[in-house]
């Protein structure tokens, strides 16, 4: 649209999740801040429906059943006085979006390549992982660039594993450990030296360290279900009335403090979603309070959880709309007790065996959120998936066999969300979503008192903007 564009018709199917969650988990404020050209971080994304005013902008959300065969699929009509495009694309969880259709033309773009696209024609004319020269545009009379989104582009690349047993017999033969073997793979990936590799992922820790400390210190933001409860939890401390120890006392802490951030419209890295974003950094962050970790550690940690985070990736799926809680919350502890087990000086098959255990313990894990917020039970599940993660690294370090292979459990994990109910894959339909004190919530933060349950409530649609 070269940036024209005064009217967007976005369309959700009833069937998917979109319908009860677009407003109240951010995807319509996500959607305005890339129509206006921000990025995700940007403050003016609190009030961006003035921002659509000011910018001549009509956004309108529609329900209408179009054959959506995925439950986060975006169809957008975007139109100004000379010219219409339409895109479909599909949100796969953990802030990964695949448009899969531009006009009548269908295609596979992640955003990690540079894109050339006939806007008379509508057709795709070229896509590469490098810049086209001004030549190379210019050759076409309606071309426009689409550049990519993604801080990592896509490589040729092939990476010499996709699972965890091929990793682990390459680790083997090589005496690679976990960080050099999850280095090995994004470098195939990616294209990047070792050390681009790791100064990005210093960047990602440096942003859970500040959402970690932010929630520390206490939050508050008008539009939420829970009011901050870390301060509770720090004077219950000071009183000696928490059972366990103080390295359980201490990842519940920093836990709830990144929830806190989050629900504060705080910056957070989805870890691997927003769902589950206080999982990793908060037991880490919080372990390091007693264990002196280094930066460079904790890095290597990071690399650690994001290896595994590909198997899942690959085999199942992050998104709680295909897989329930188990994909956000069970994956992100699978994750960490895998980084957990290398942190303690454990071996690569004491890691893989800490991340089968960890998922094991997460199948069949629902999502349901009260009020449709991402705030509760939520809560309660990051600090159940890191102390879960803790228990899993205890257990492969102490030599607890956990049987089935890492790449089985990745397997099963992936049928048991295909199995679950569409009621309990954040729809709001199931669960705590529907009990009378939720829907009361709902009522109170969404002015909602009955979700959308099926498709007879179709086509109808809701402006903002002008």
């Amino acid at each position: 649209m070269g940036g024209q564009f005064s009217r967007v018709i976005v369309t959700y199917d009833p069937n998917g999740s979109l319908v009860n969650m677009h407003r109240s988990q951010g995807s319509d404020l996500g959607l305005a801040g890339g129509l206006l050209g921000w990025e995700a971080d940007d403050p003016r994304l609190l009030e961006y429906e003035s921002h659509l005013q000011r910018a001549g902008i009509e956004v309108r959300v529609c329900y209408e059943s179009f054959g959506a065969d995925h439950p986060n699929t975006y169809h957008l009509r975007l139109t100004n006085p000379t010219t219409e495009h339409t895109l479909l694309a599909v949100s796969l969880g953990g802030g990964m979006i695949e448009v899969r259709q531009i006009d009548d033309q269908q295609i596979t773009l992640t955003g990690g390549s540079y894109v050339l696209y006939d806007s008379a024609d509508r057709k795709l004319l070229a896509q590469s992982t490098k810049p086209f020269e001004p030549q190379q545009i210019k050759a076409f009379a309606h071309a426009r660039l689409l550049k990519p989104v993604l801080p990592v582009l896509d490589s040729d690349g092939s990476p010499d594993f996709v699972n965890g047993s091929q990793m682990a017999e390459i680790g083997r033969r090589r005496g690679l450990n976990l960080p050099q073997l999850a280095l090995r793979h994004e470098s195939a990936r990616s294209g990047l030296a070792d050390v681009q590799i790791r100064e990005q992922v210093g960047r990602v820790l440096a942003v859970m360290r500040s959402a970690y400390e932010d929630g520390l210190r206490g939050t508050s933001y008008a539009d939420r279900i829970l009011p901050s409860q870390v301060g509770g939890l720090q004077a219950a401390r000071q009183q000696d009335r928490m059972v366990g120890g103080e390295p359980m006392h201490d990842v519940i802490e920093a836990i709830t403090a990144v929830l806190e951030t989050k629900s504060s419209m705080g910056p957070i890295v989805a870890a691997p979603t927003a769902g589950s974003c206080g999982v990793l950094p908060g037991t880490l962050l919080g372990l390091s309070r007693r264990i002196a970790w280094t930066d460079e550690q904790l890095i290597d940690a990071l690399l650690c959880a994001g290896i595994i985070g590909v198997f899942i990736a690959e085999g199942a799926t992050f998104a709680a709309e295909e897989g329930g809680c188990m994909a956000e919350c069970g994956s992100a502890s699978g994750m960490v007790a895998a980084a957990l087990v290398y942190l303690l000086g454990g071996t690569l098959s004491e890691s893989i065996a800490a991340a089968s255990l960890a998922l094991q313990n997460s199948l069949g894990m629902i999502c349901d959120p009260v009020g449709n917020r991402v705030e509760a039970p939520c809560l309660g599940k990051n600090t159940m998936a890191g102390l879960n993660a803790m228990a899993a690294a205890n257990m492969a370090l102490a030599g607890y066999q956990h049987l089935v292979p890492l790449d089985e459990v990745v397997a099963a994990m992936n049928q048991v969300g295909k199995a679950l109910p569409r009621e309990l894959r954040c729809t709001g339909l199931g669960g705590l979503s529907v009990t009378p004190t939720s829907r009361r919530i709902d009522l109170r933060v969404n002015g909602v008192t009955q979700r959308l349950e099926n498709a007879d409530l179709d086509r109808m649609n809701v402006t903002t903007g002008r």
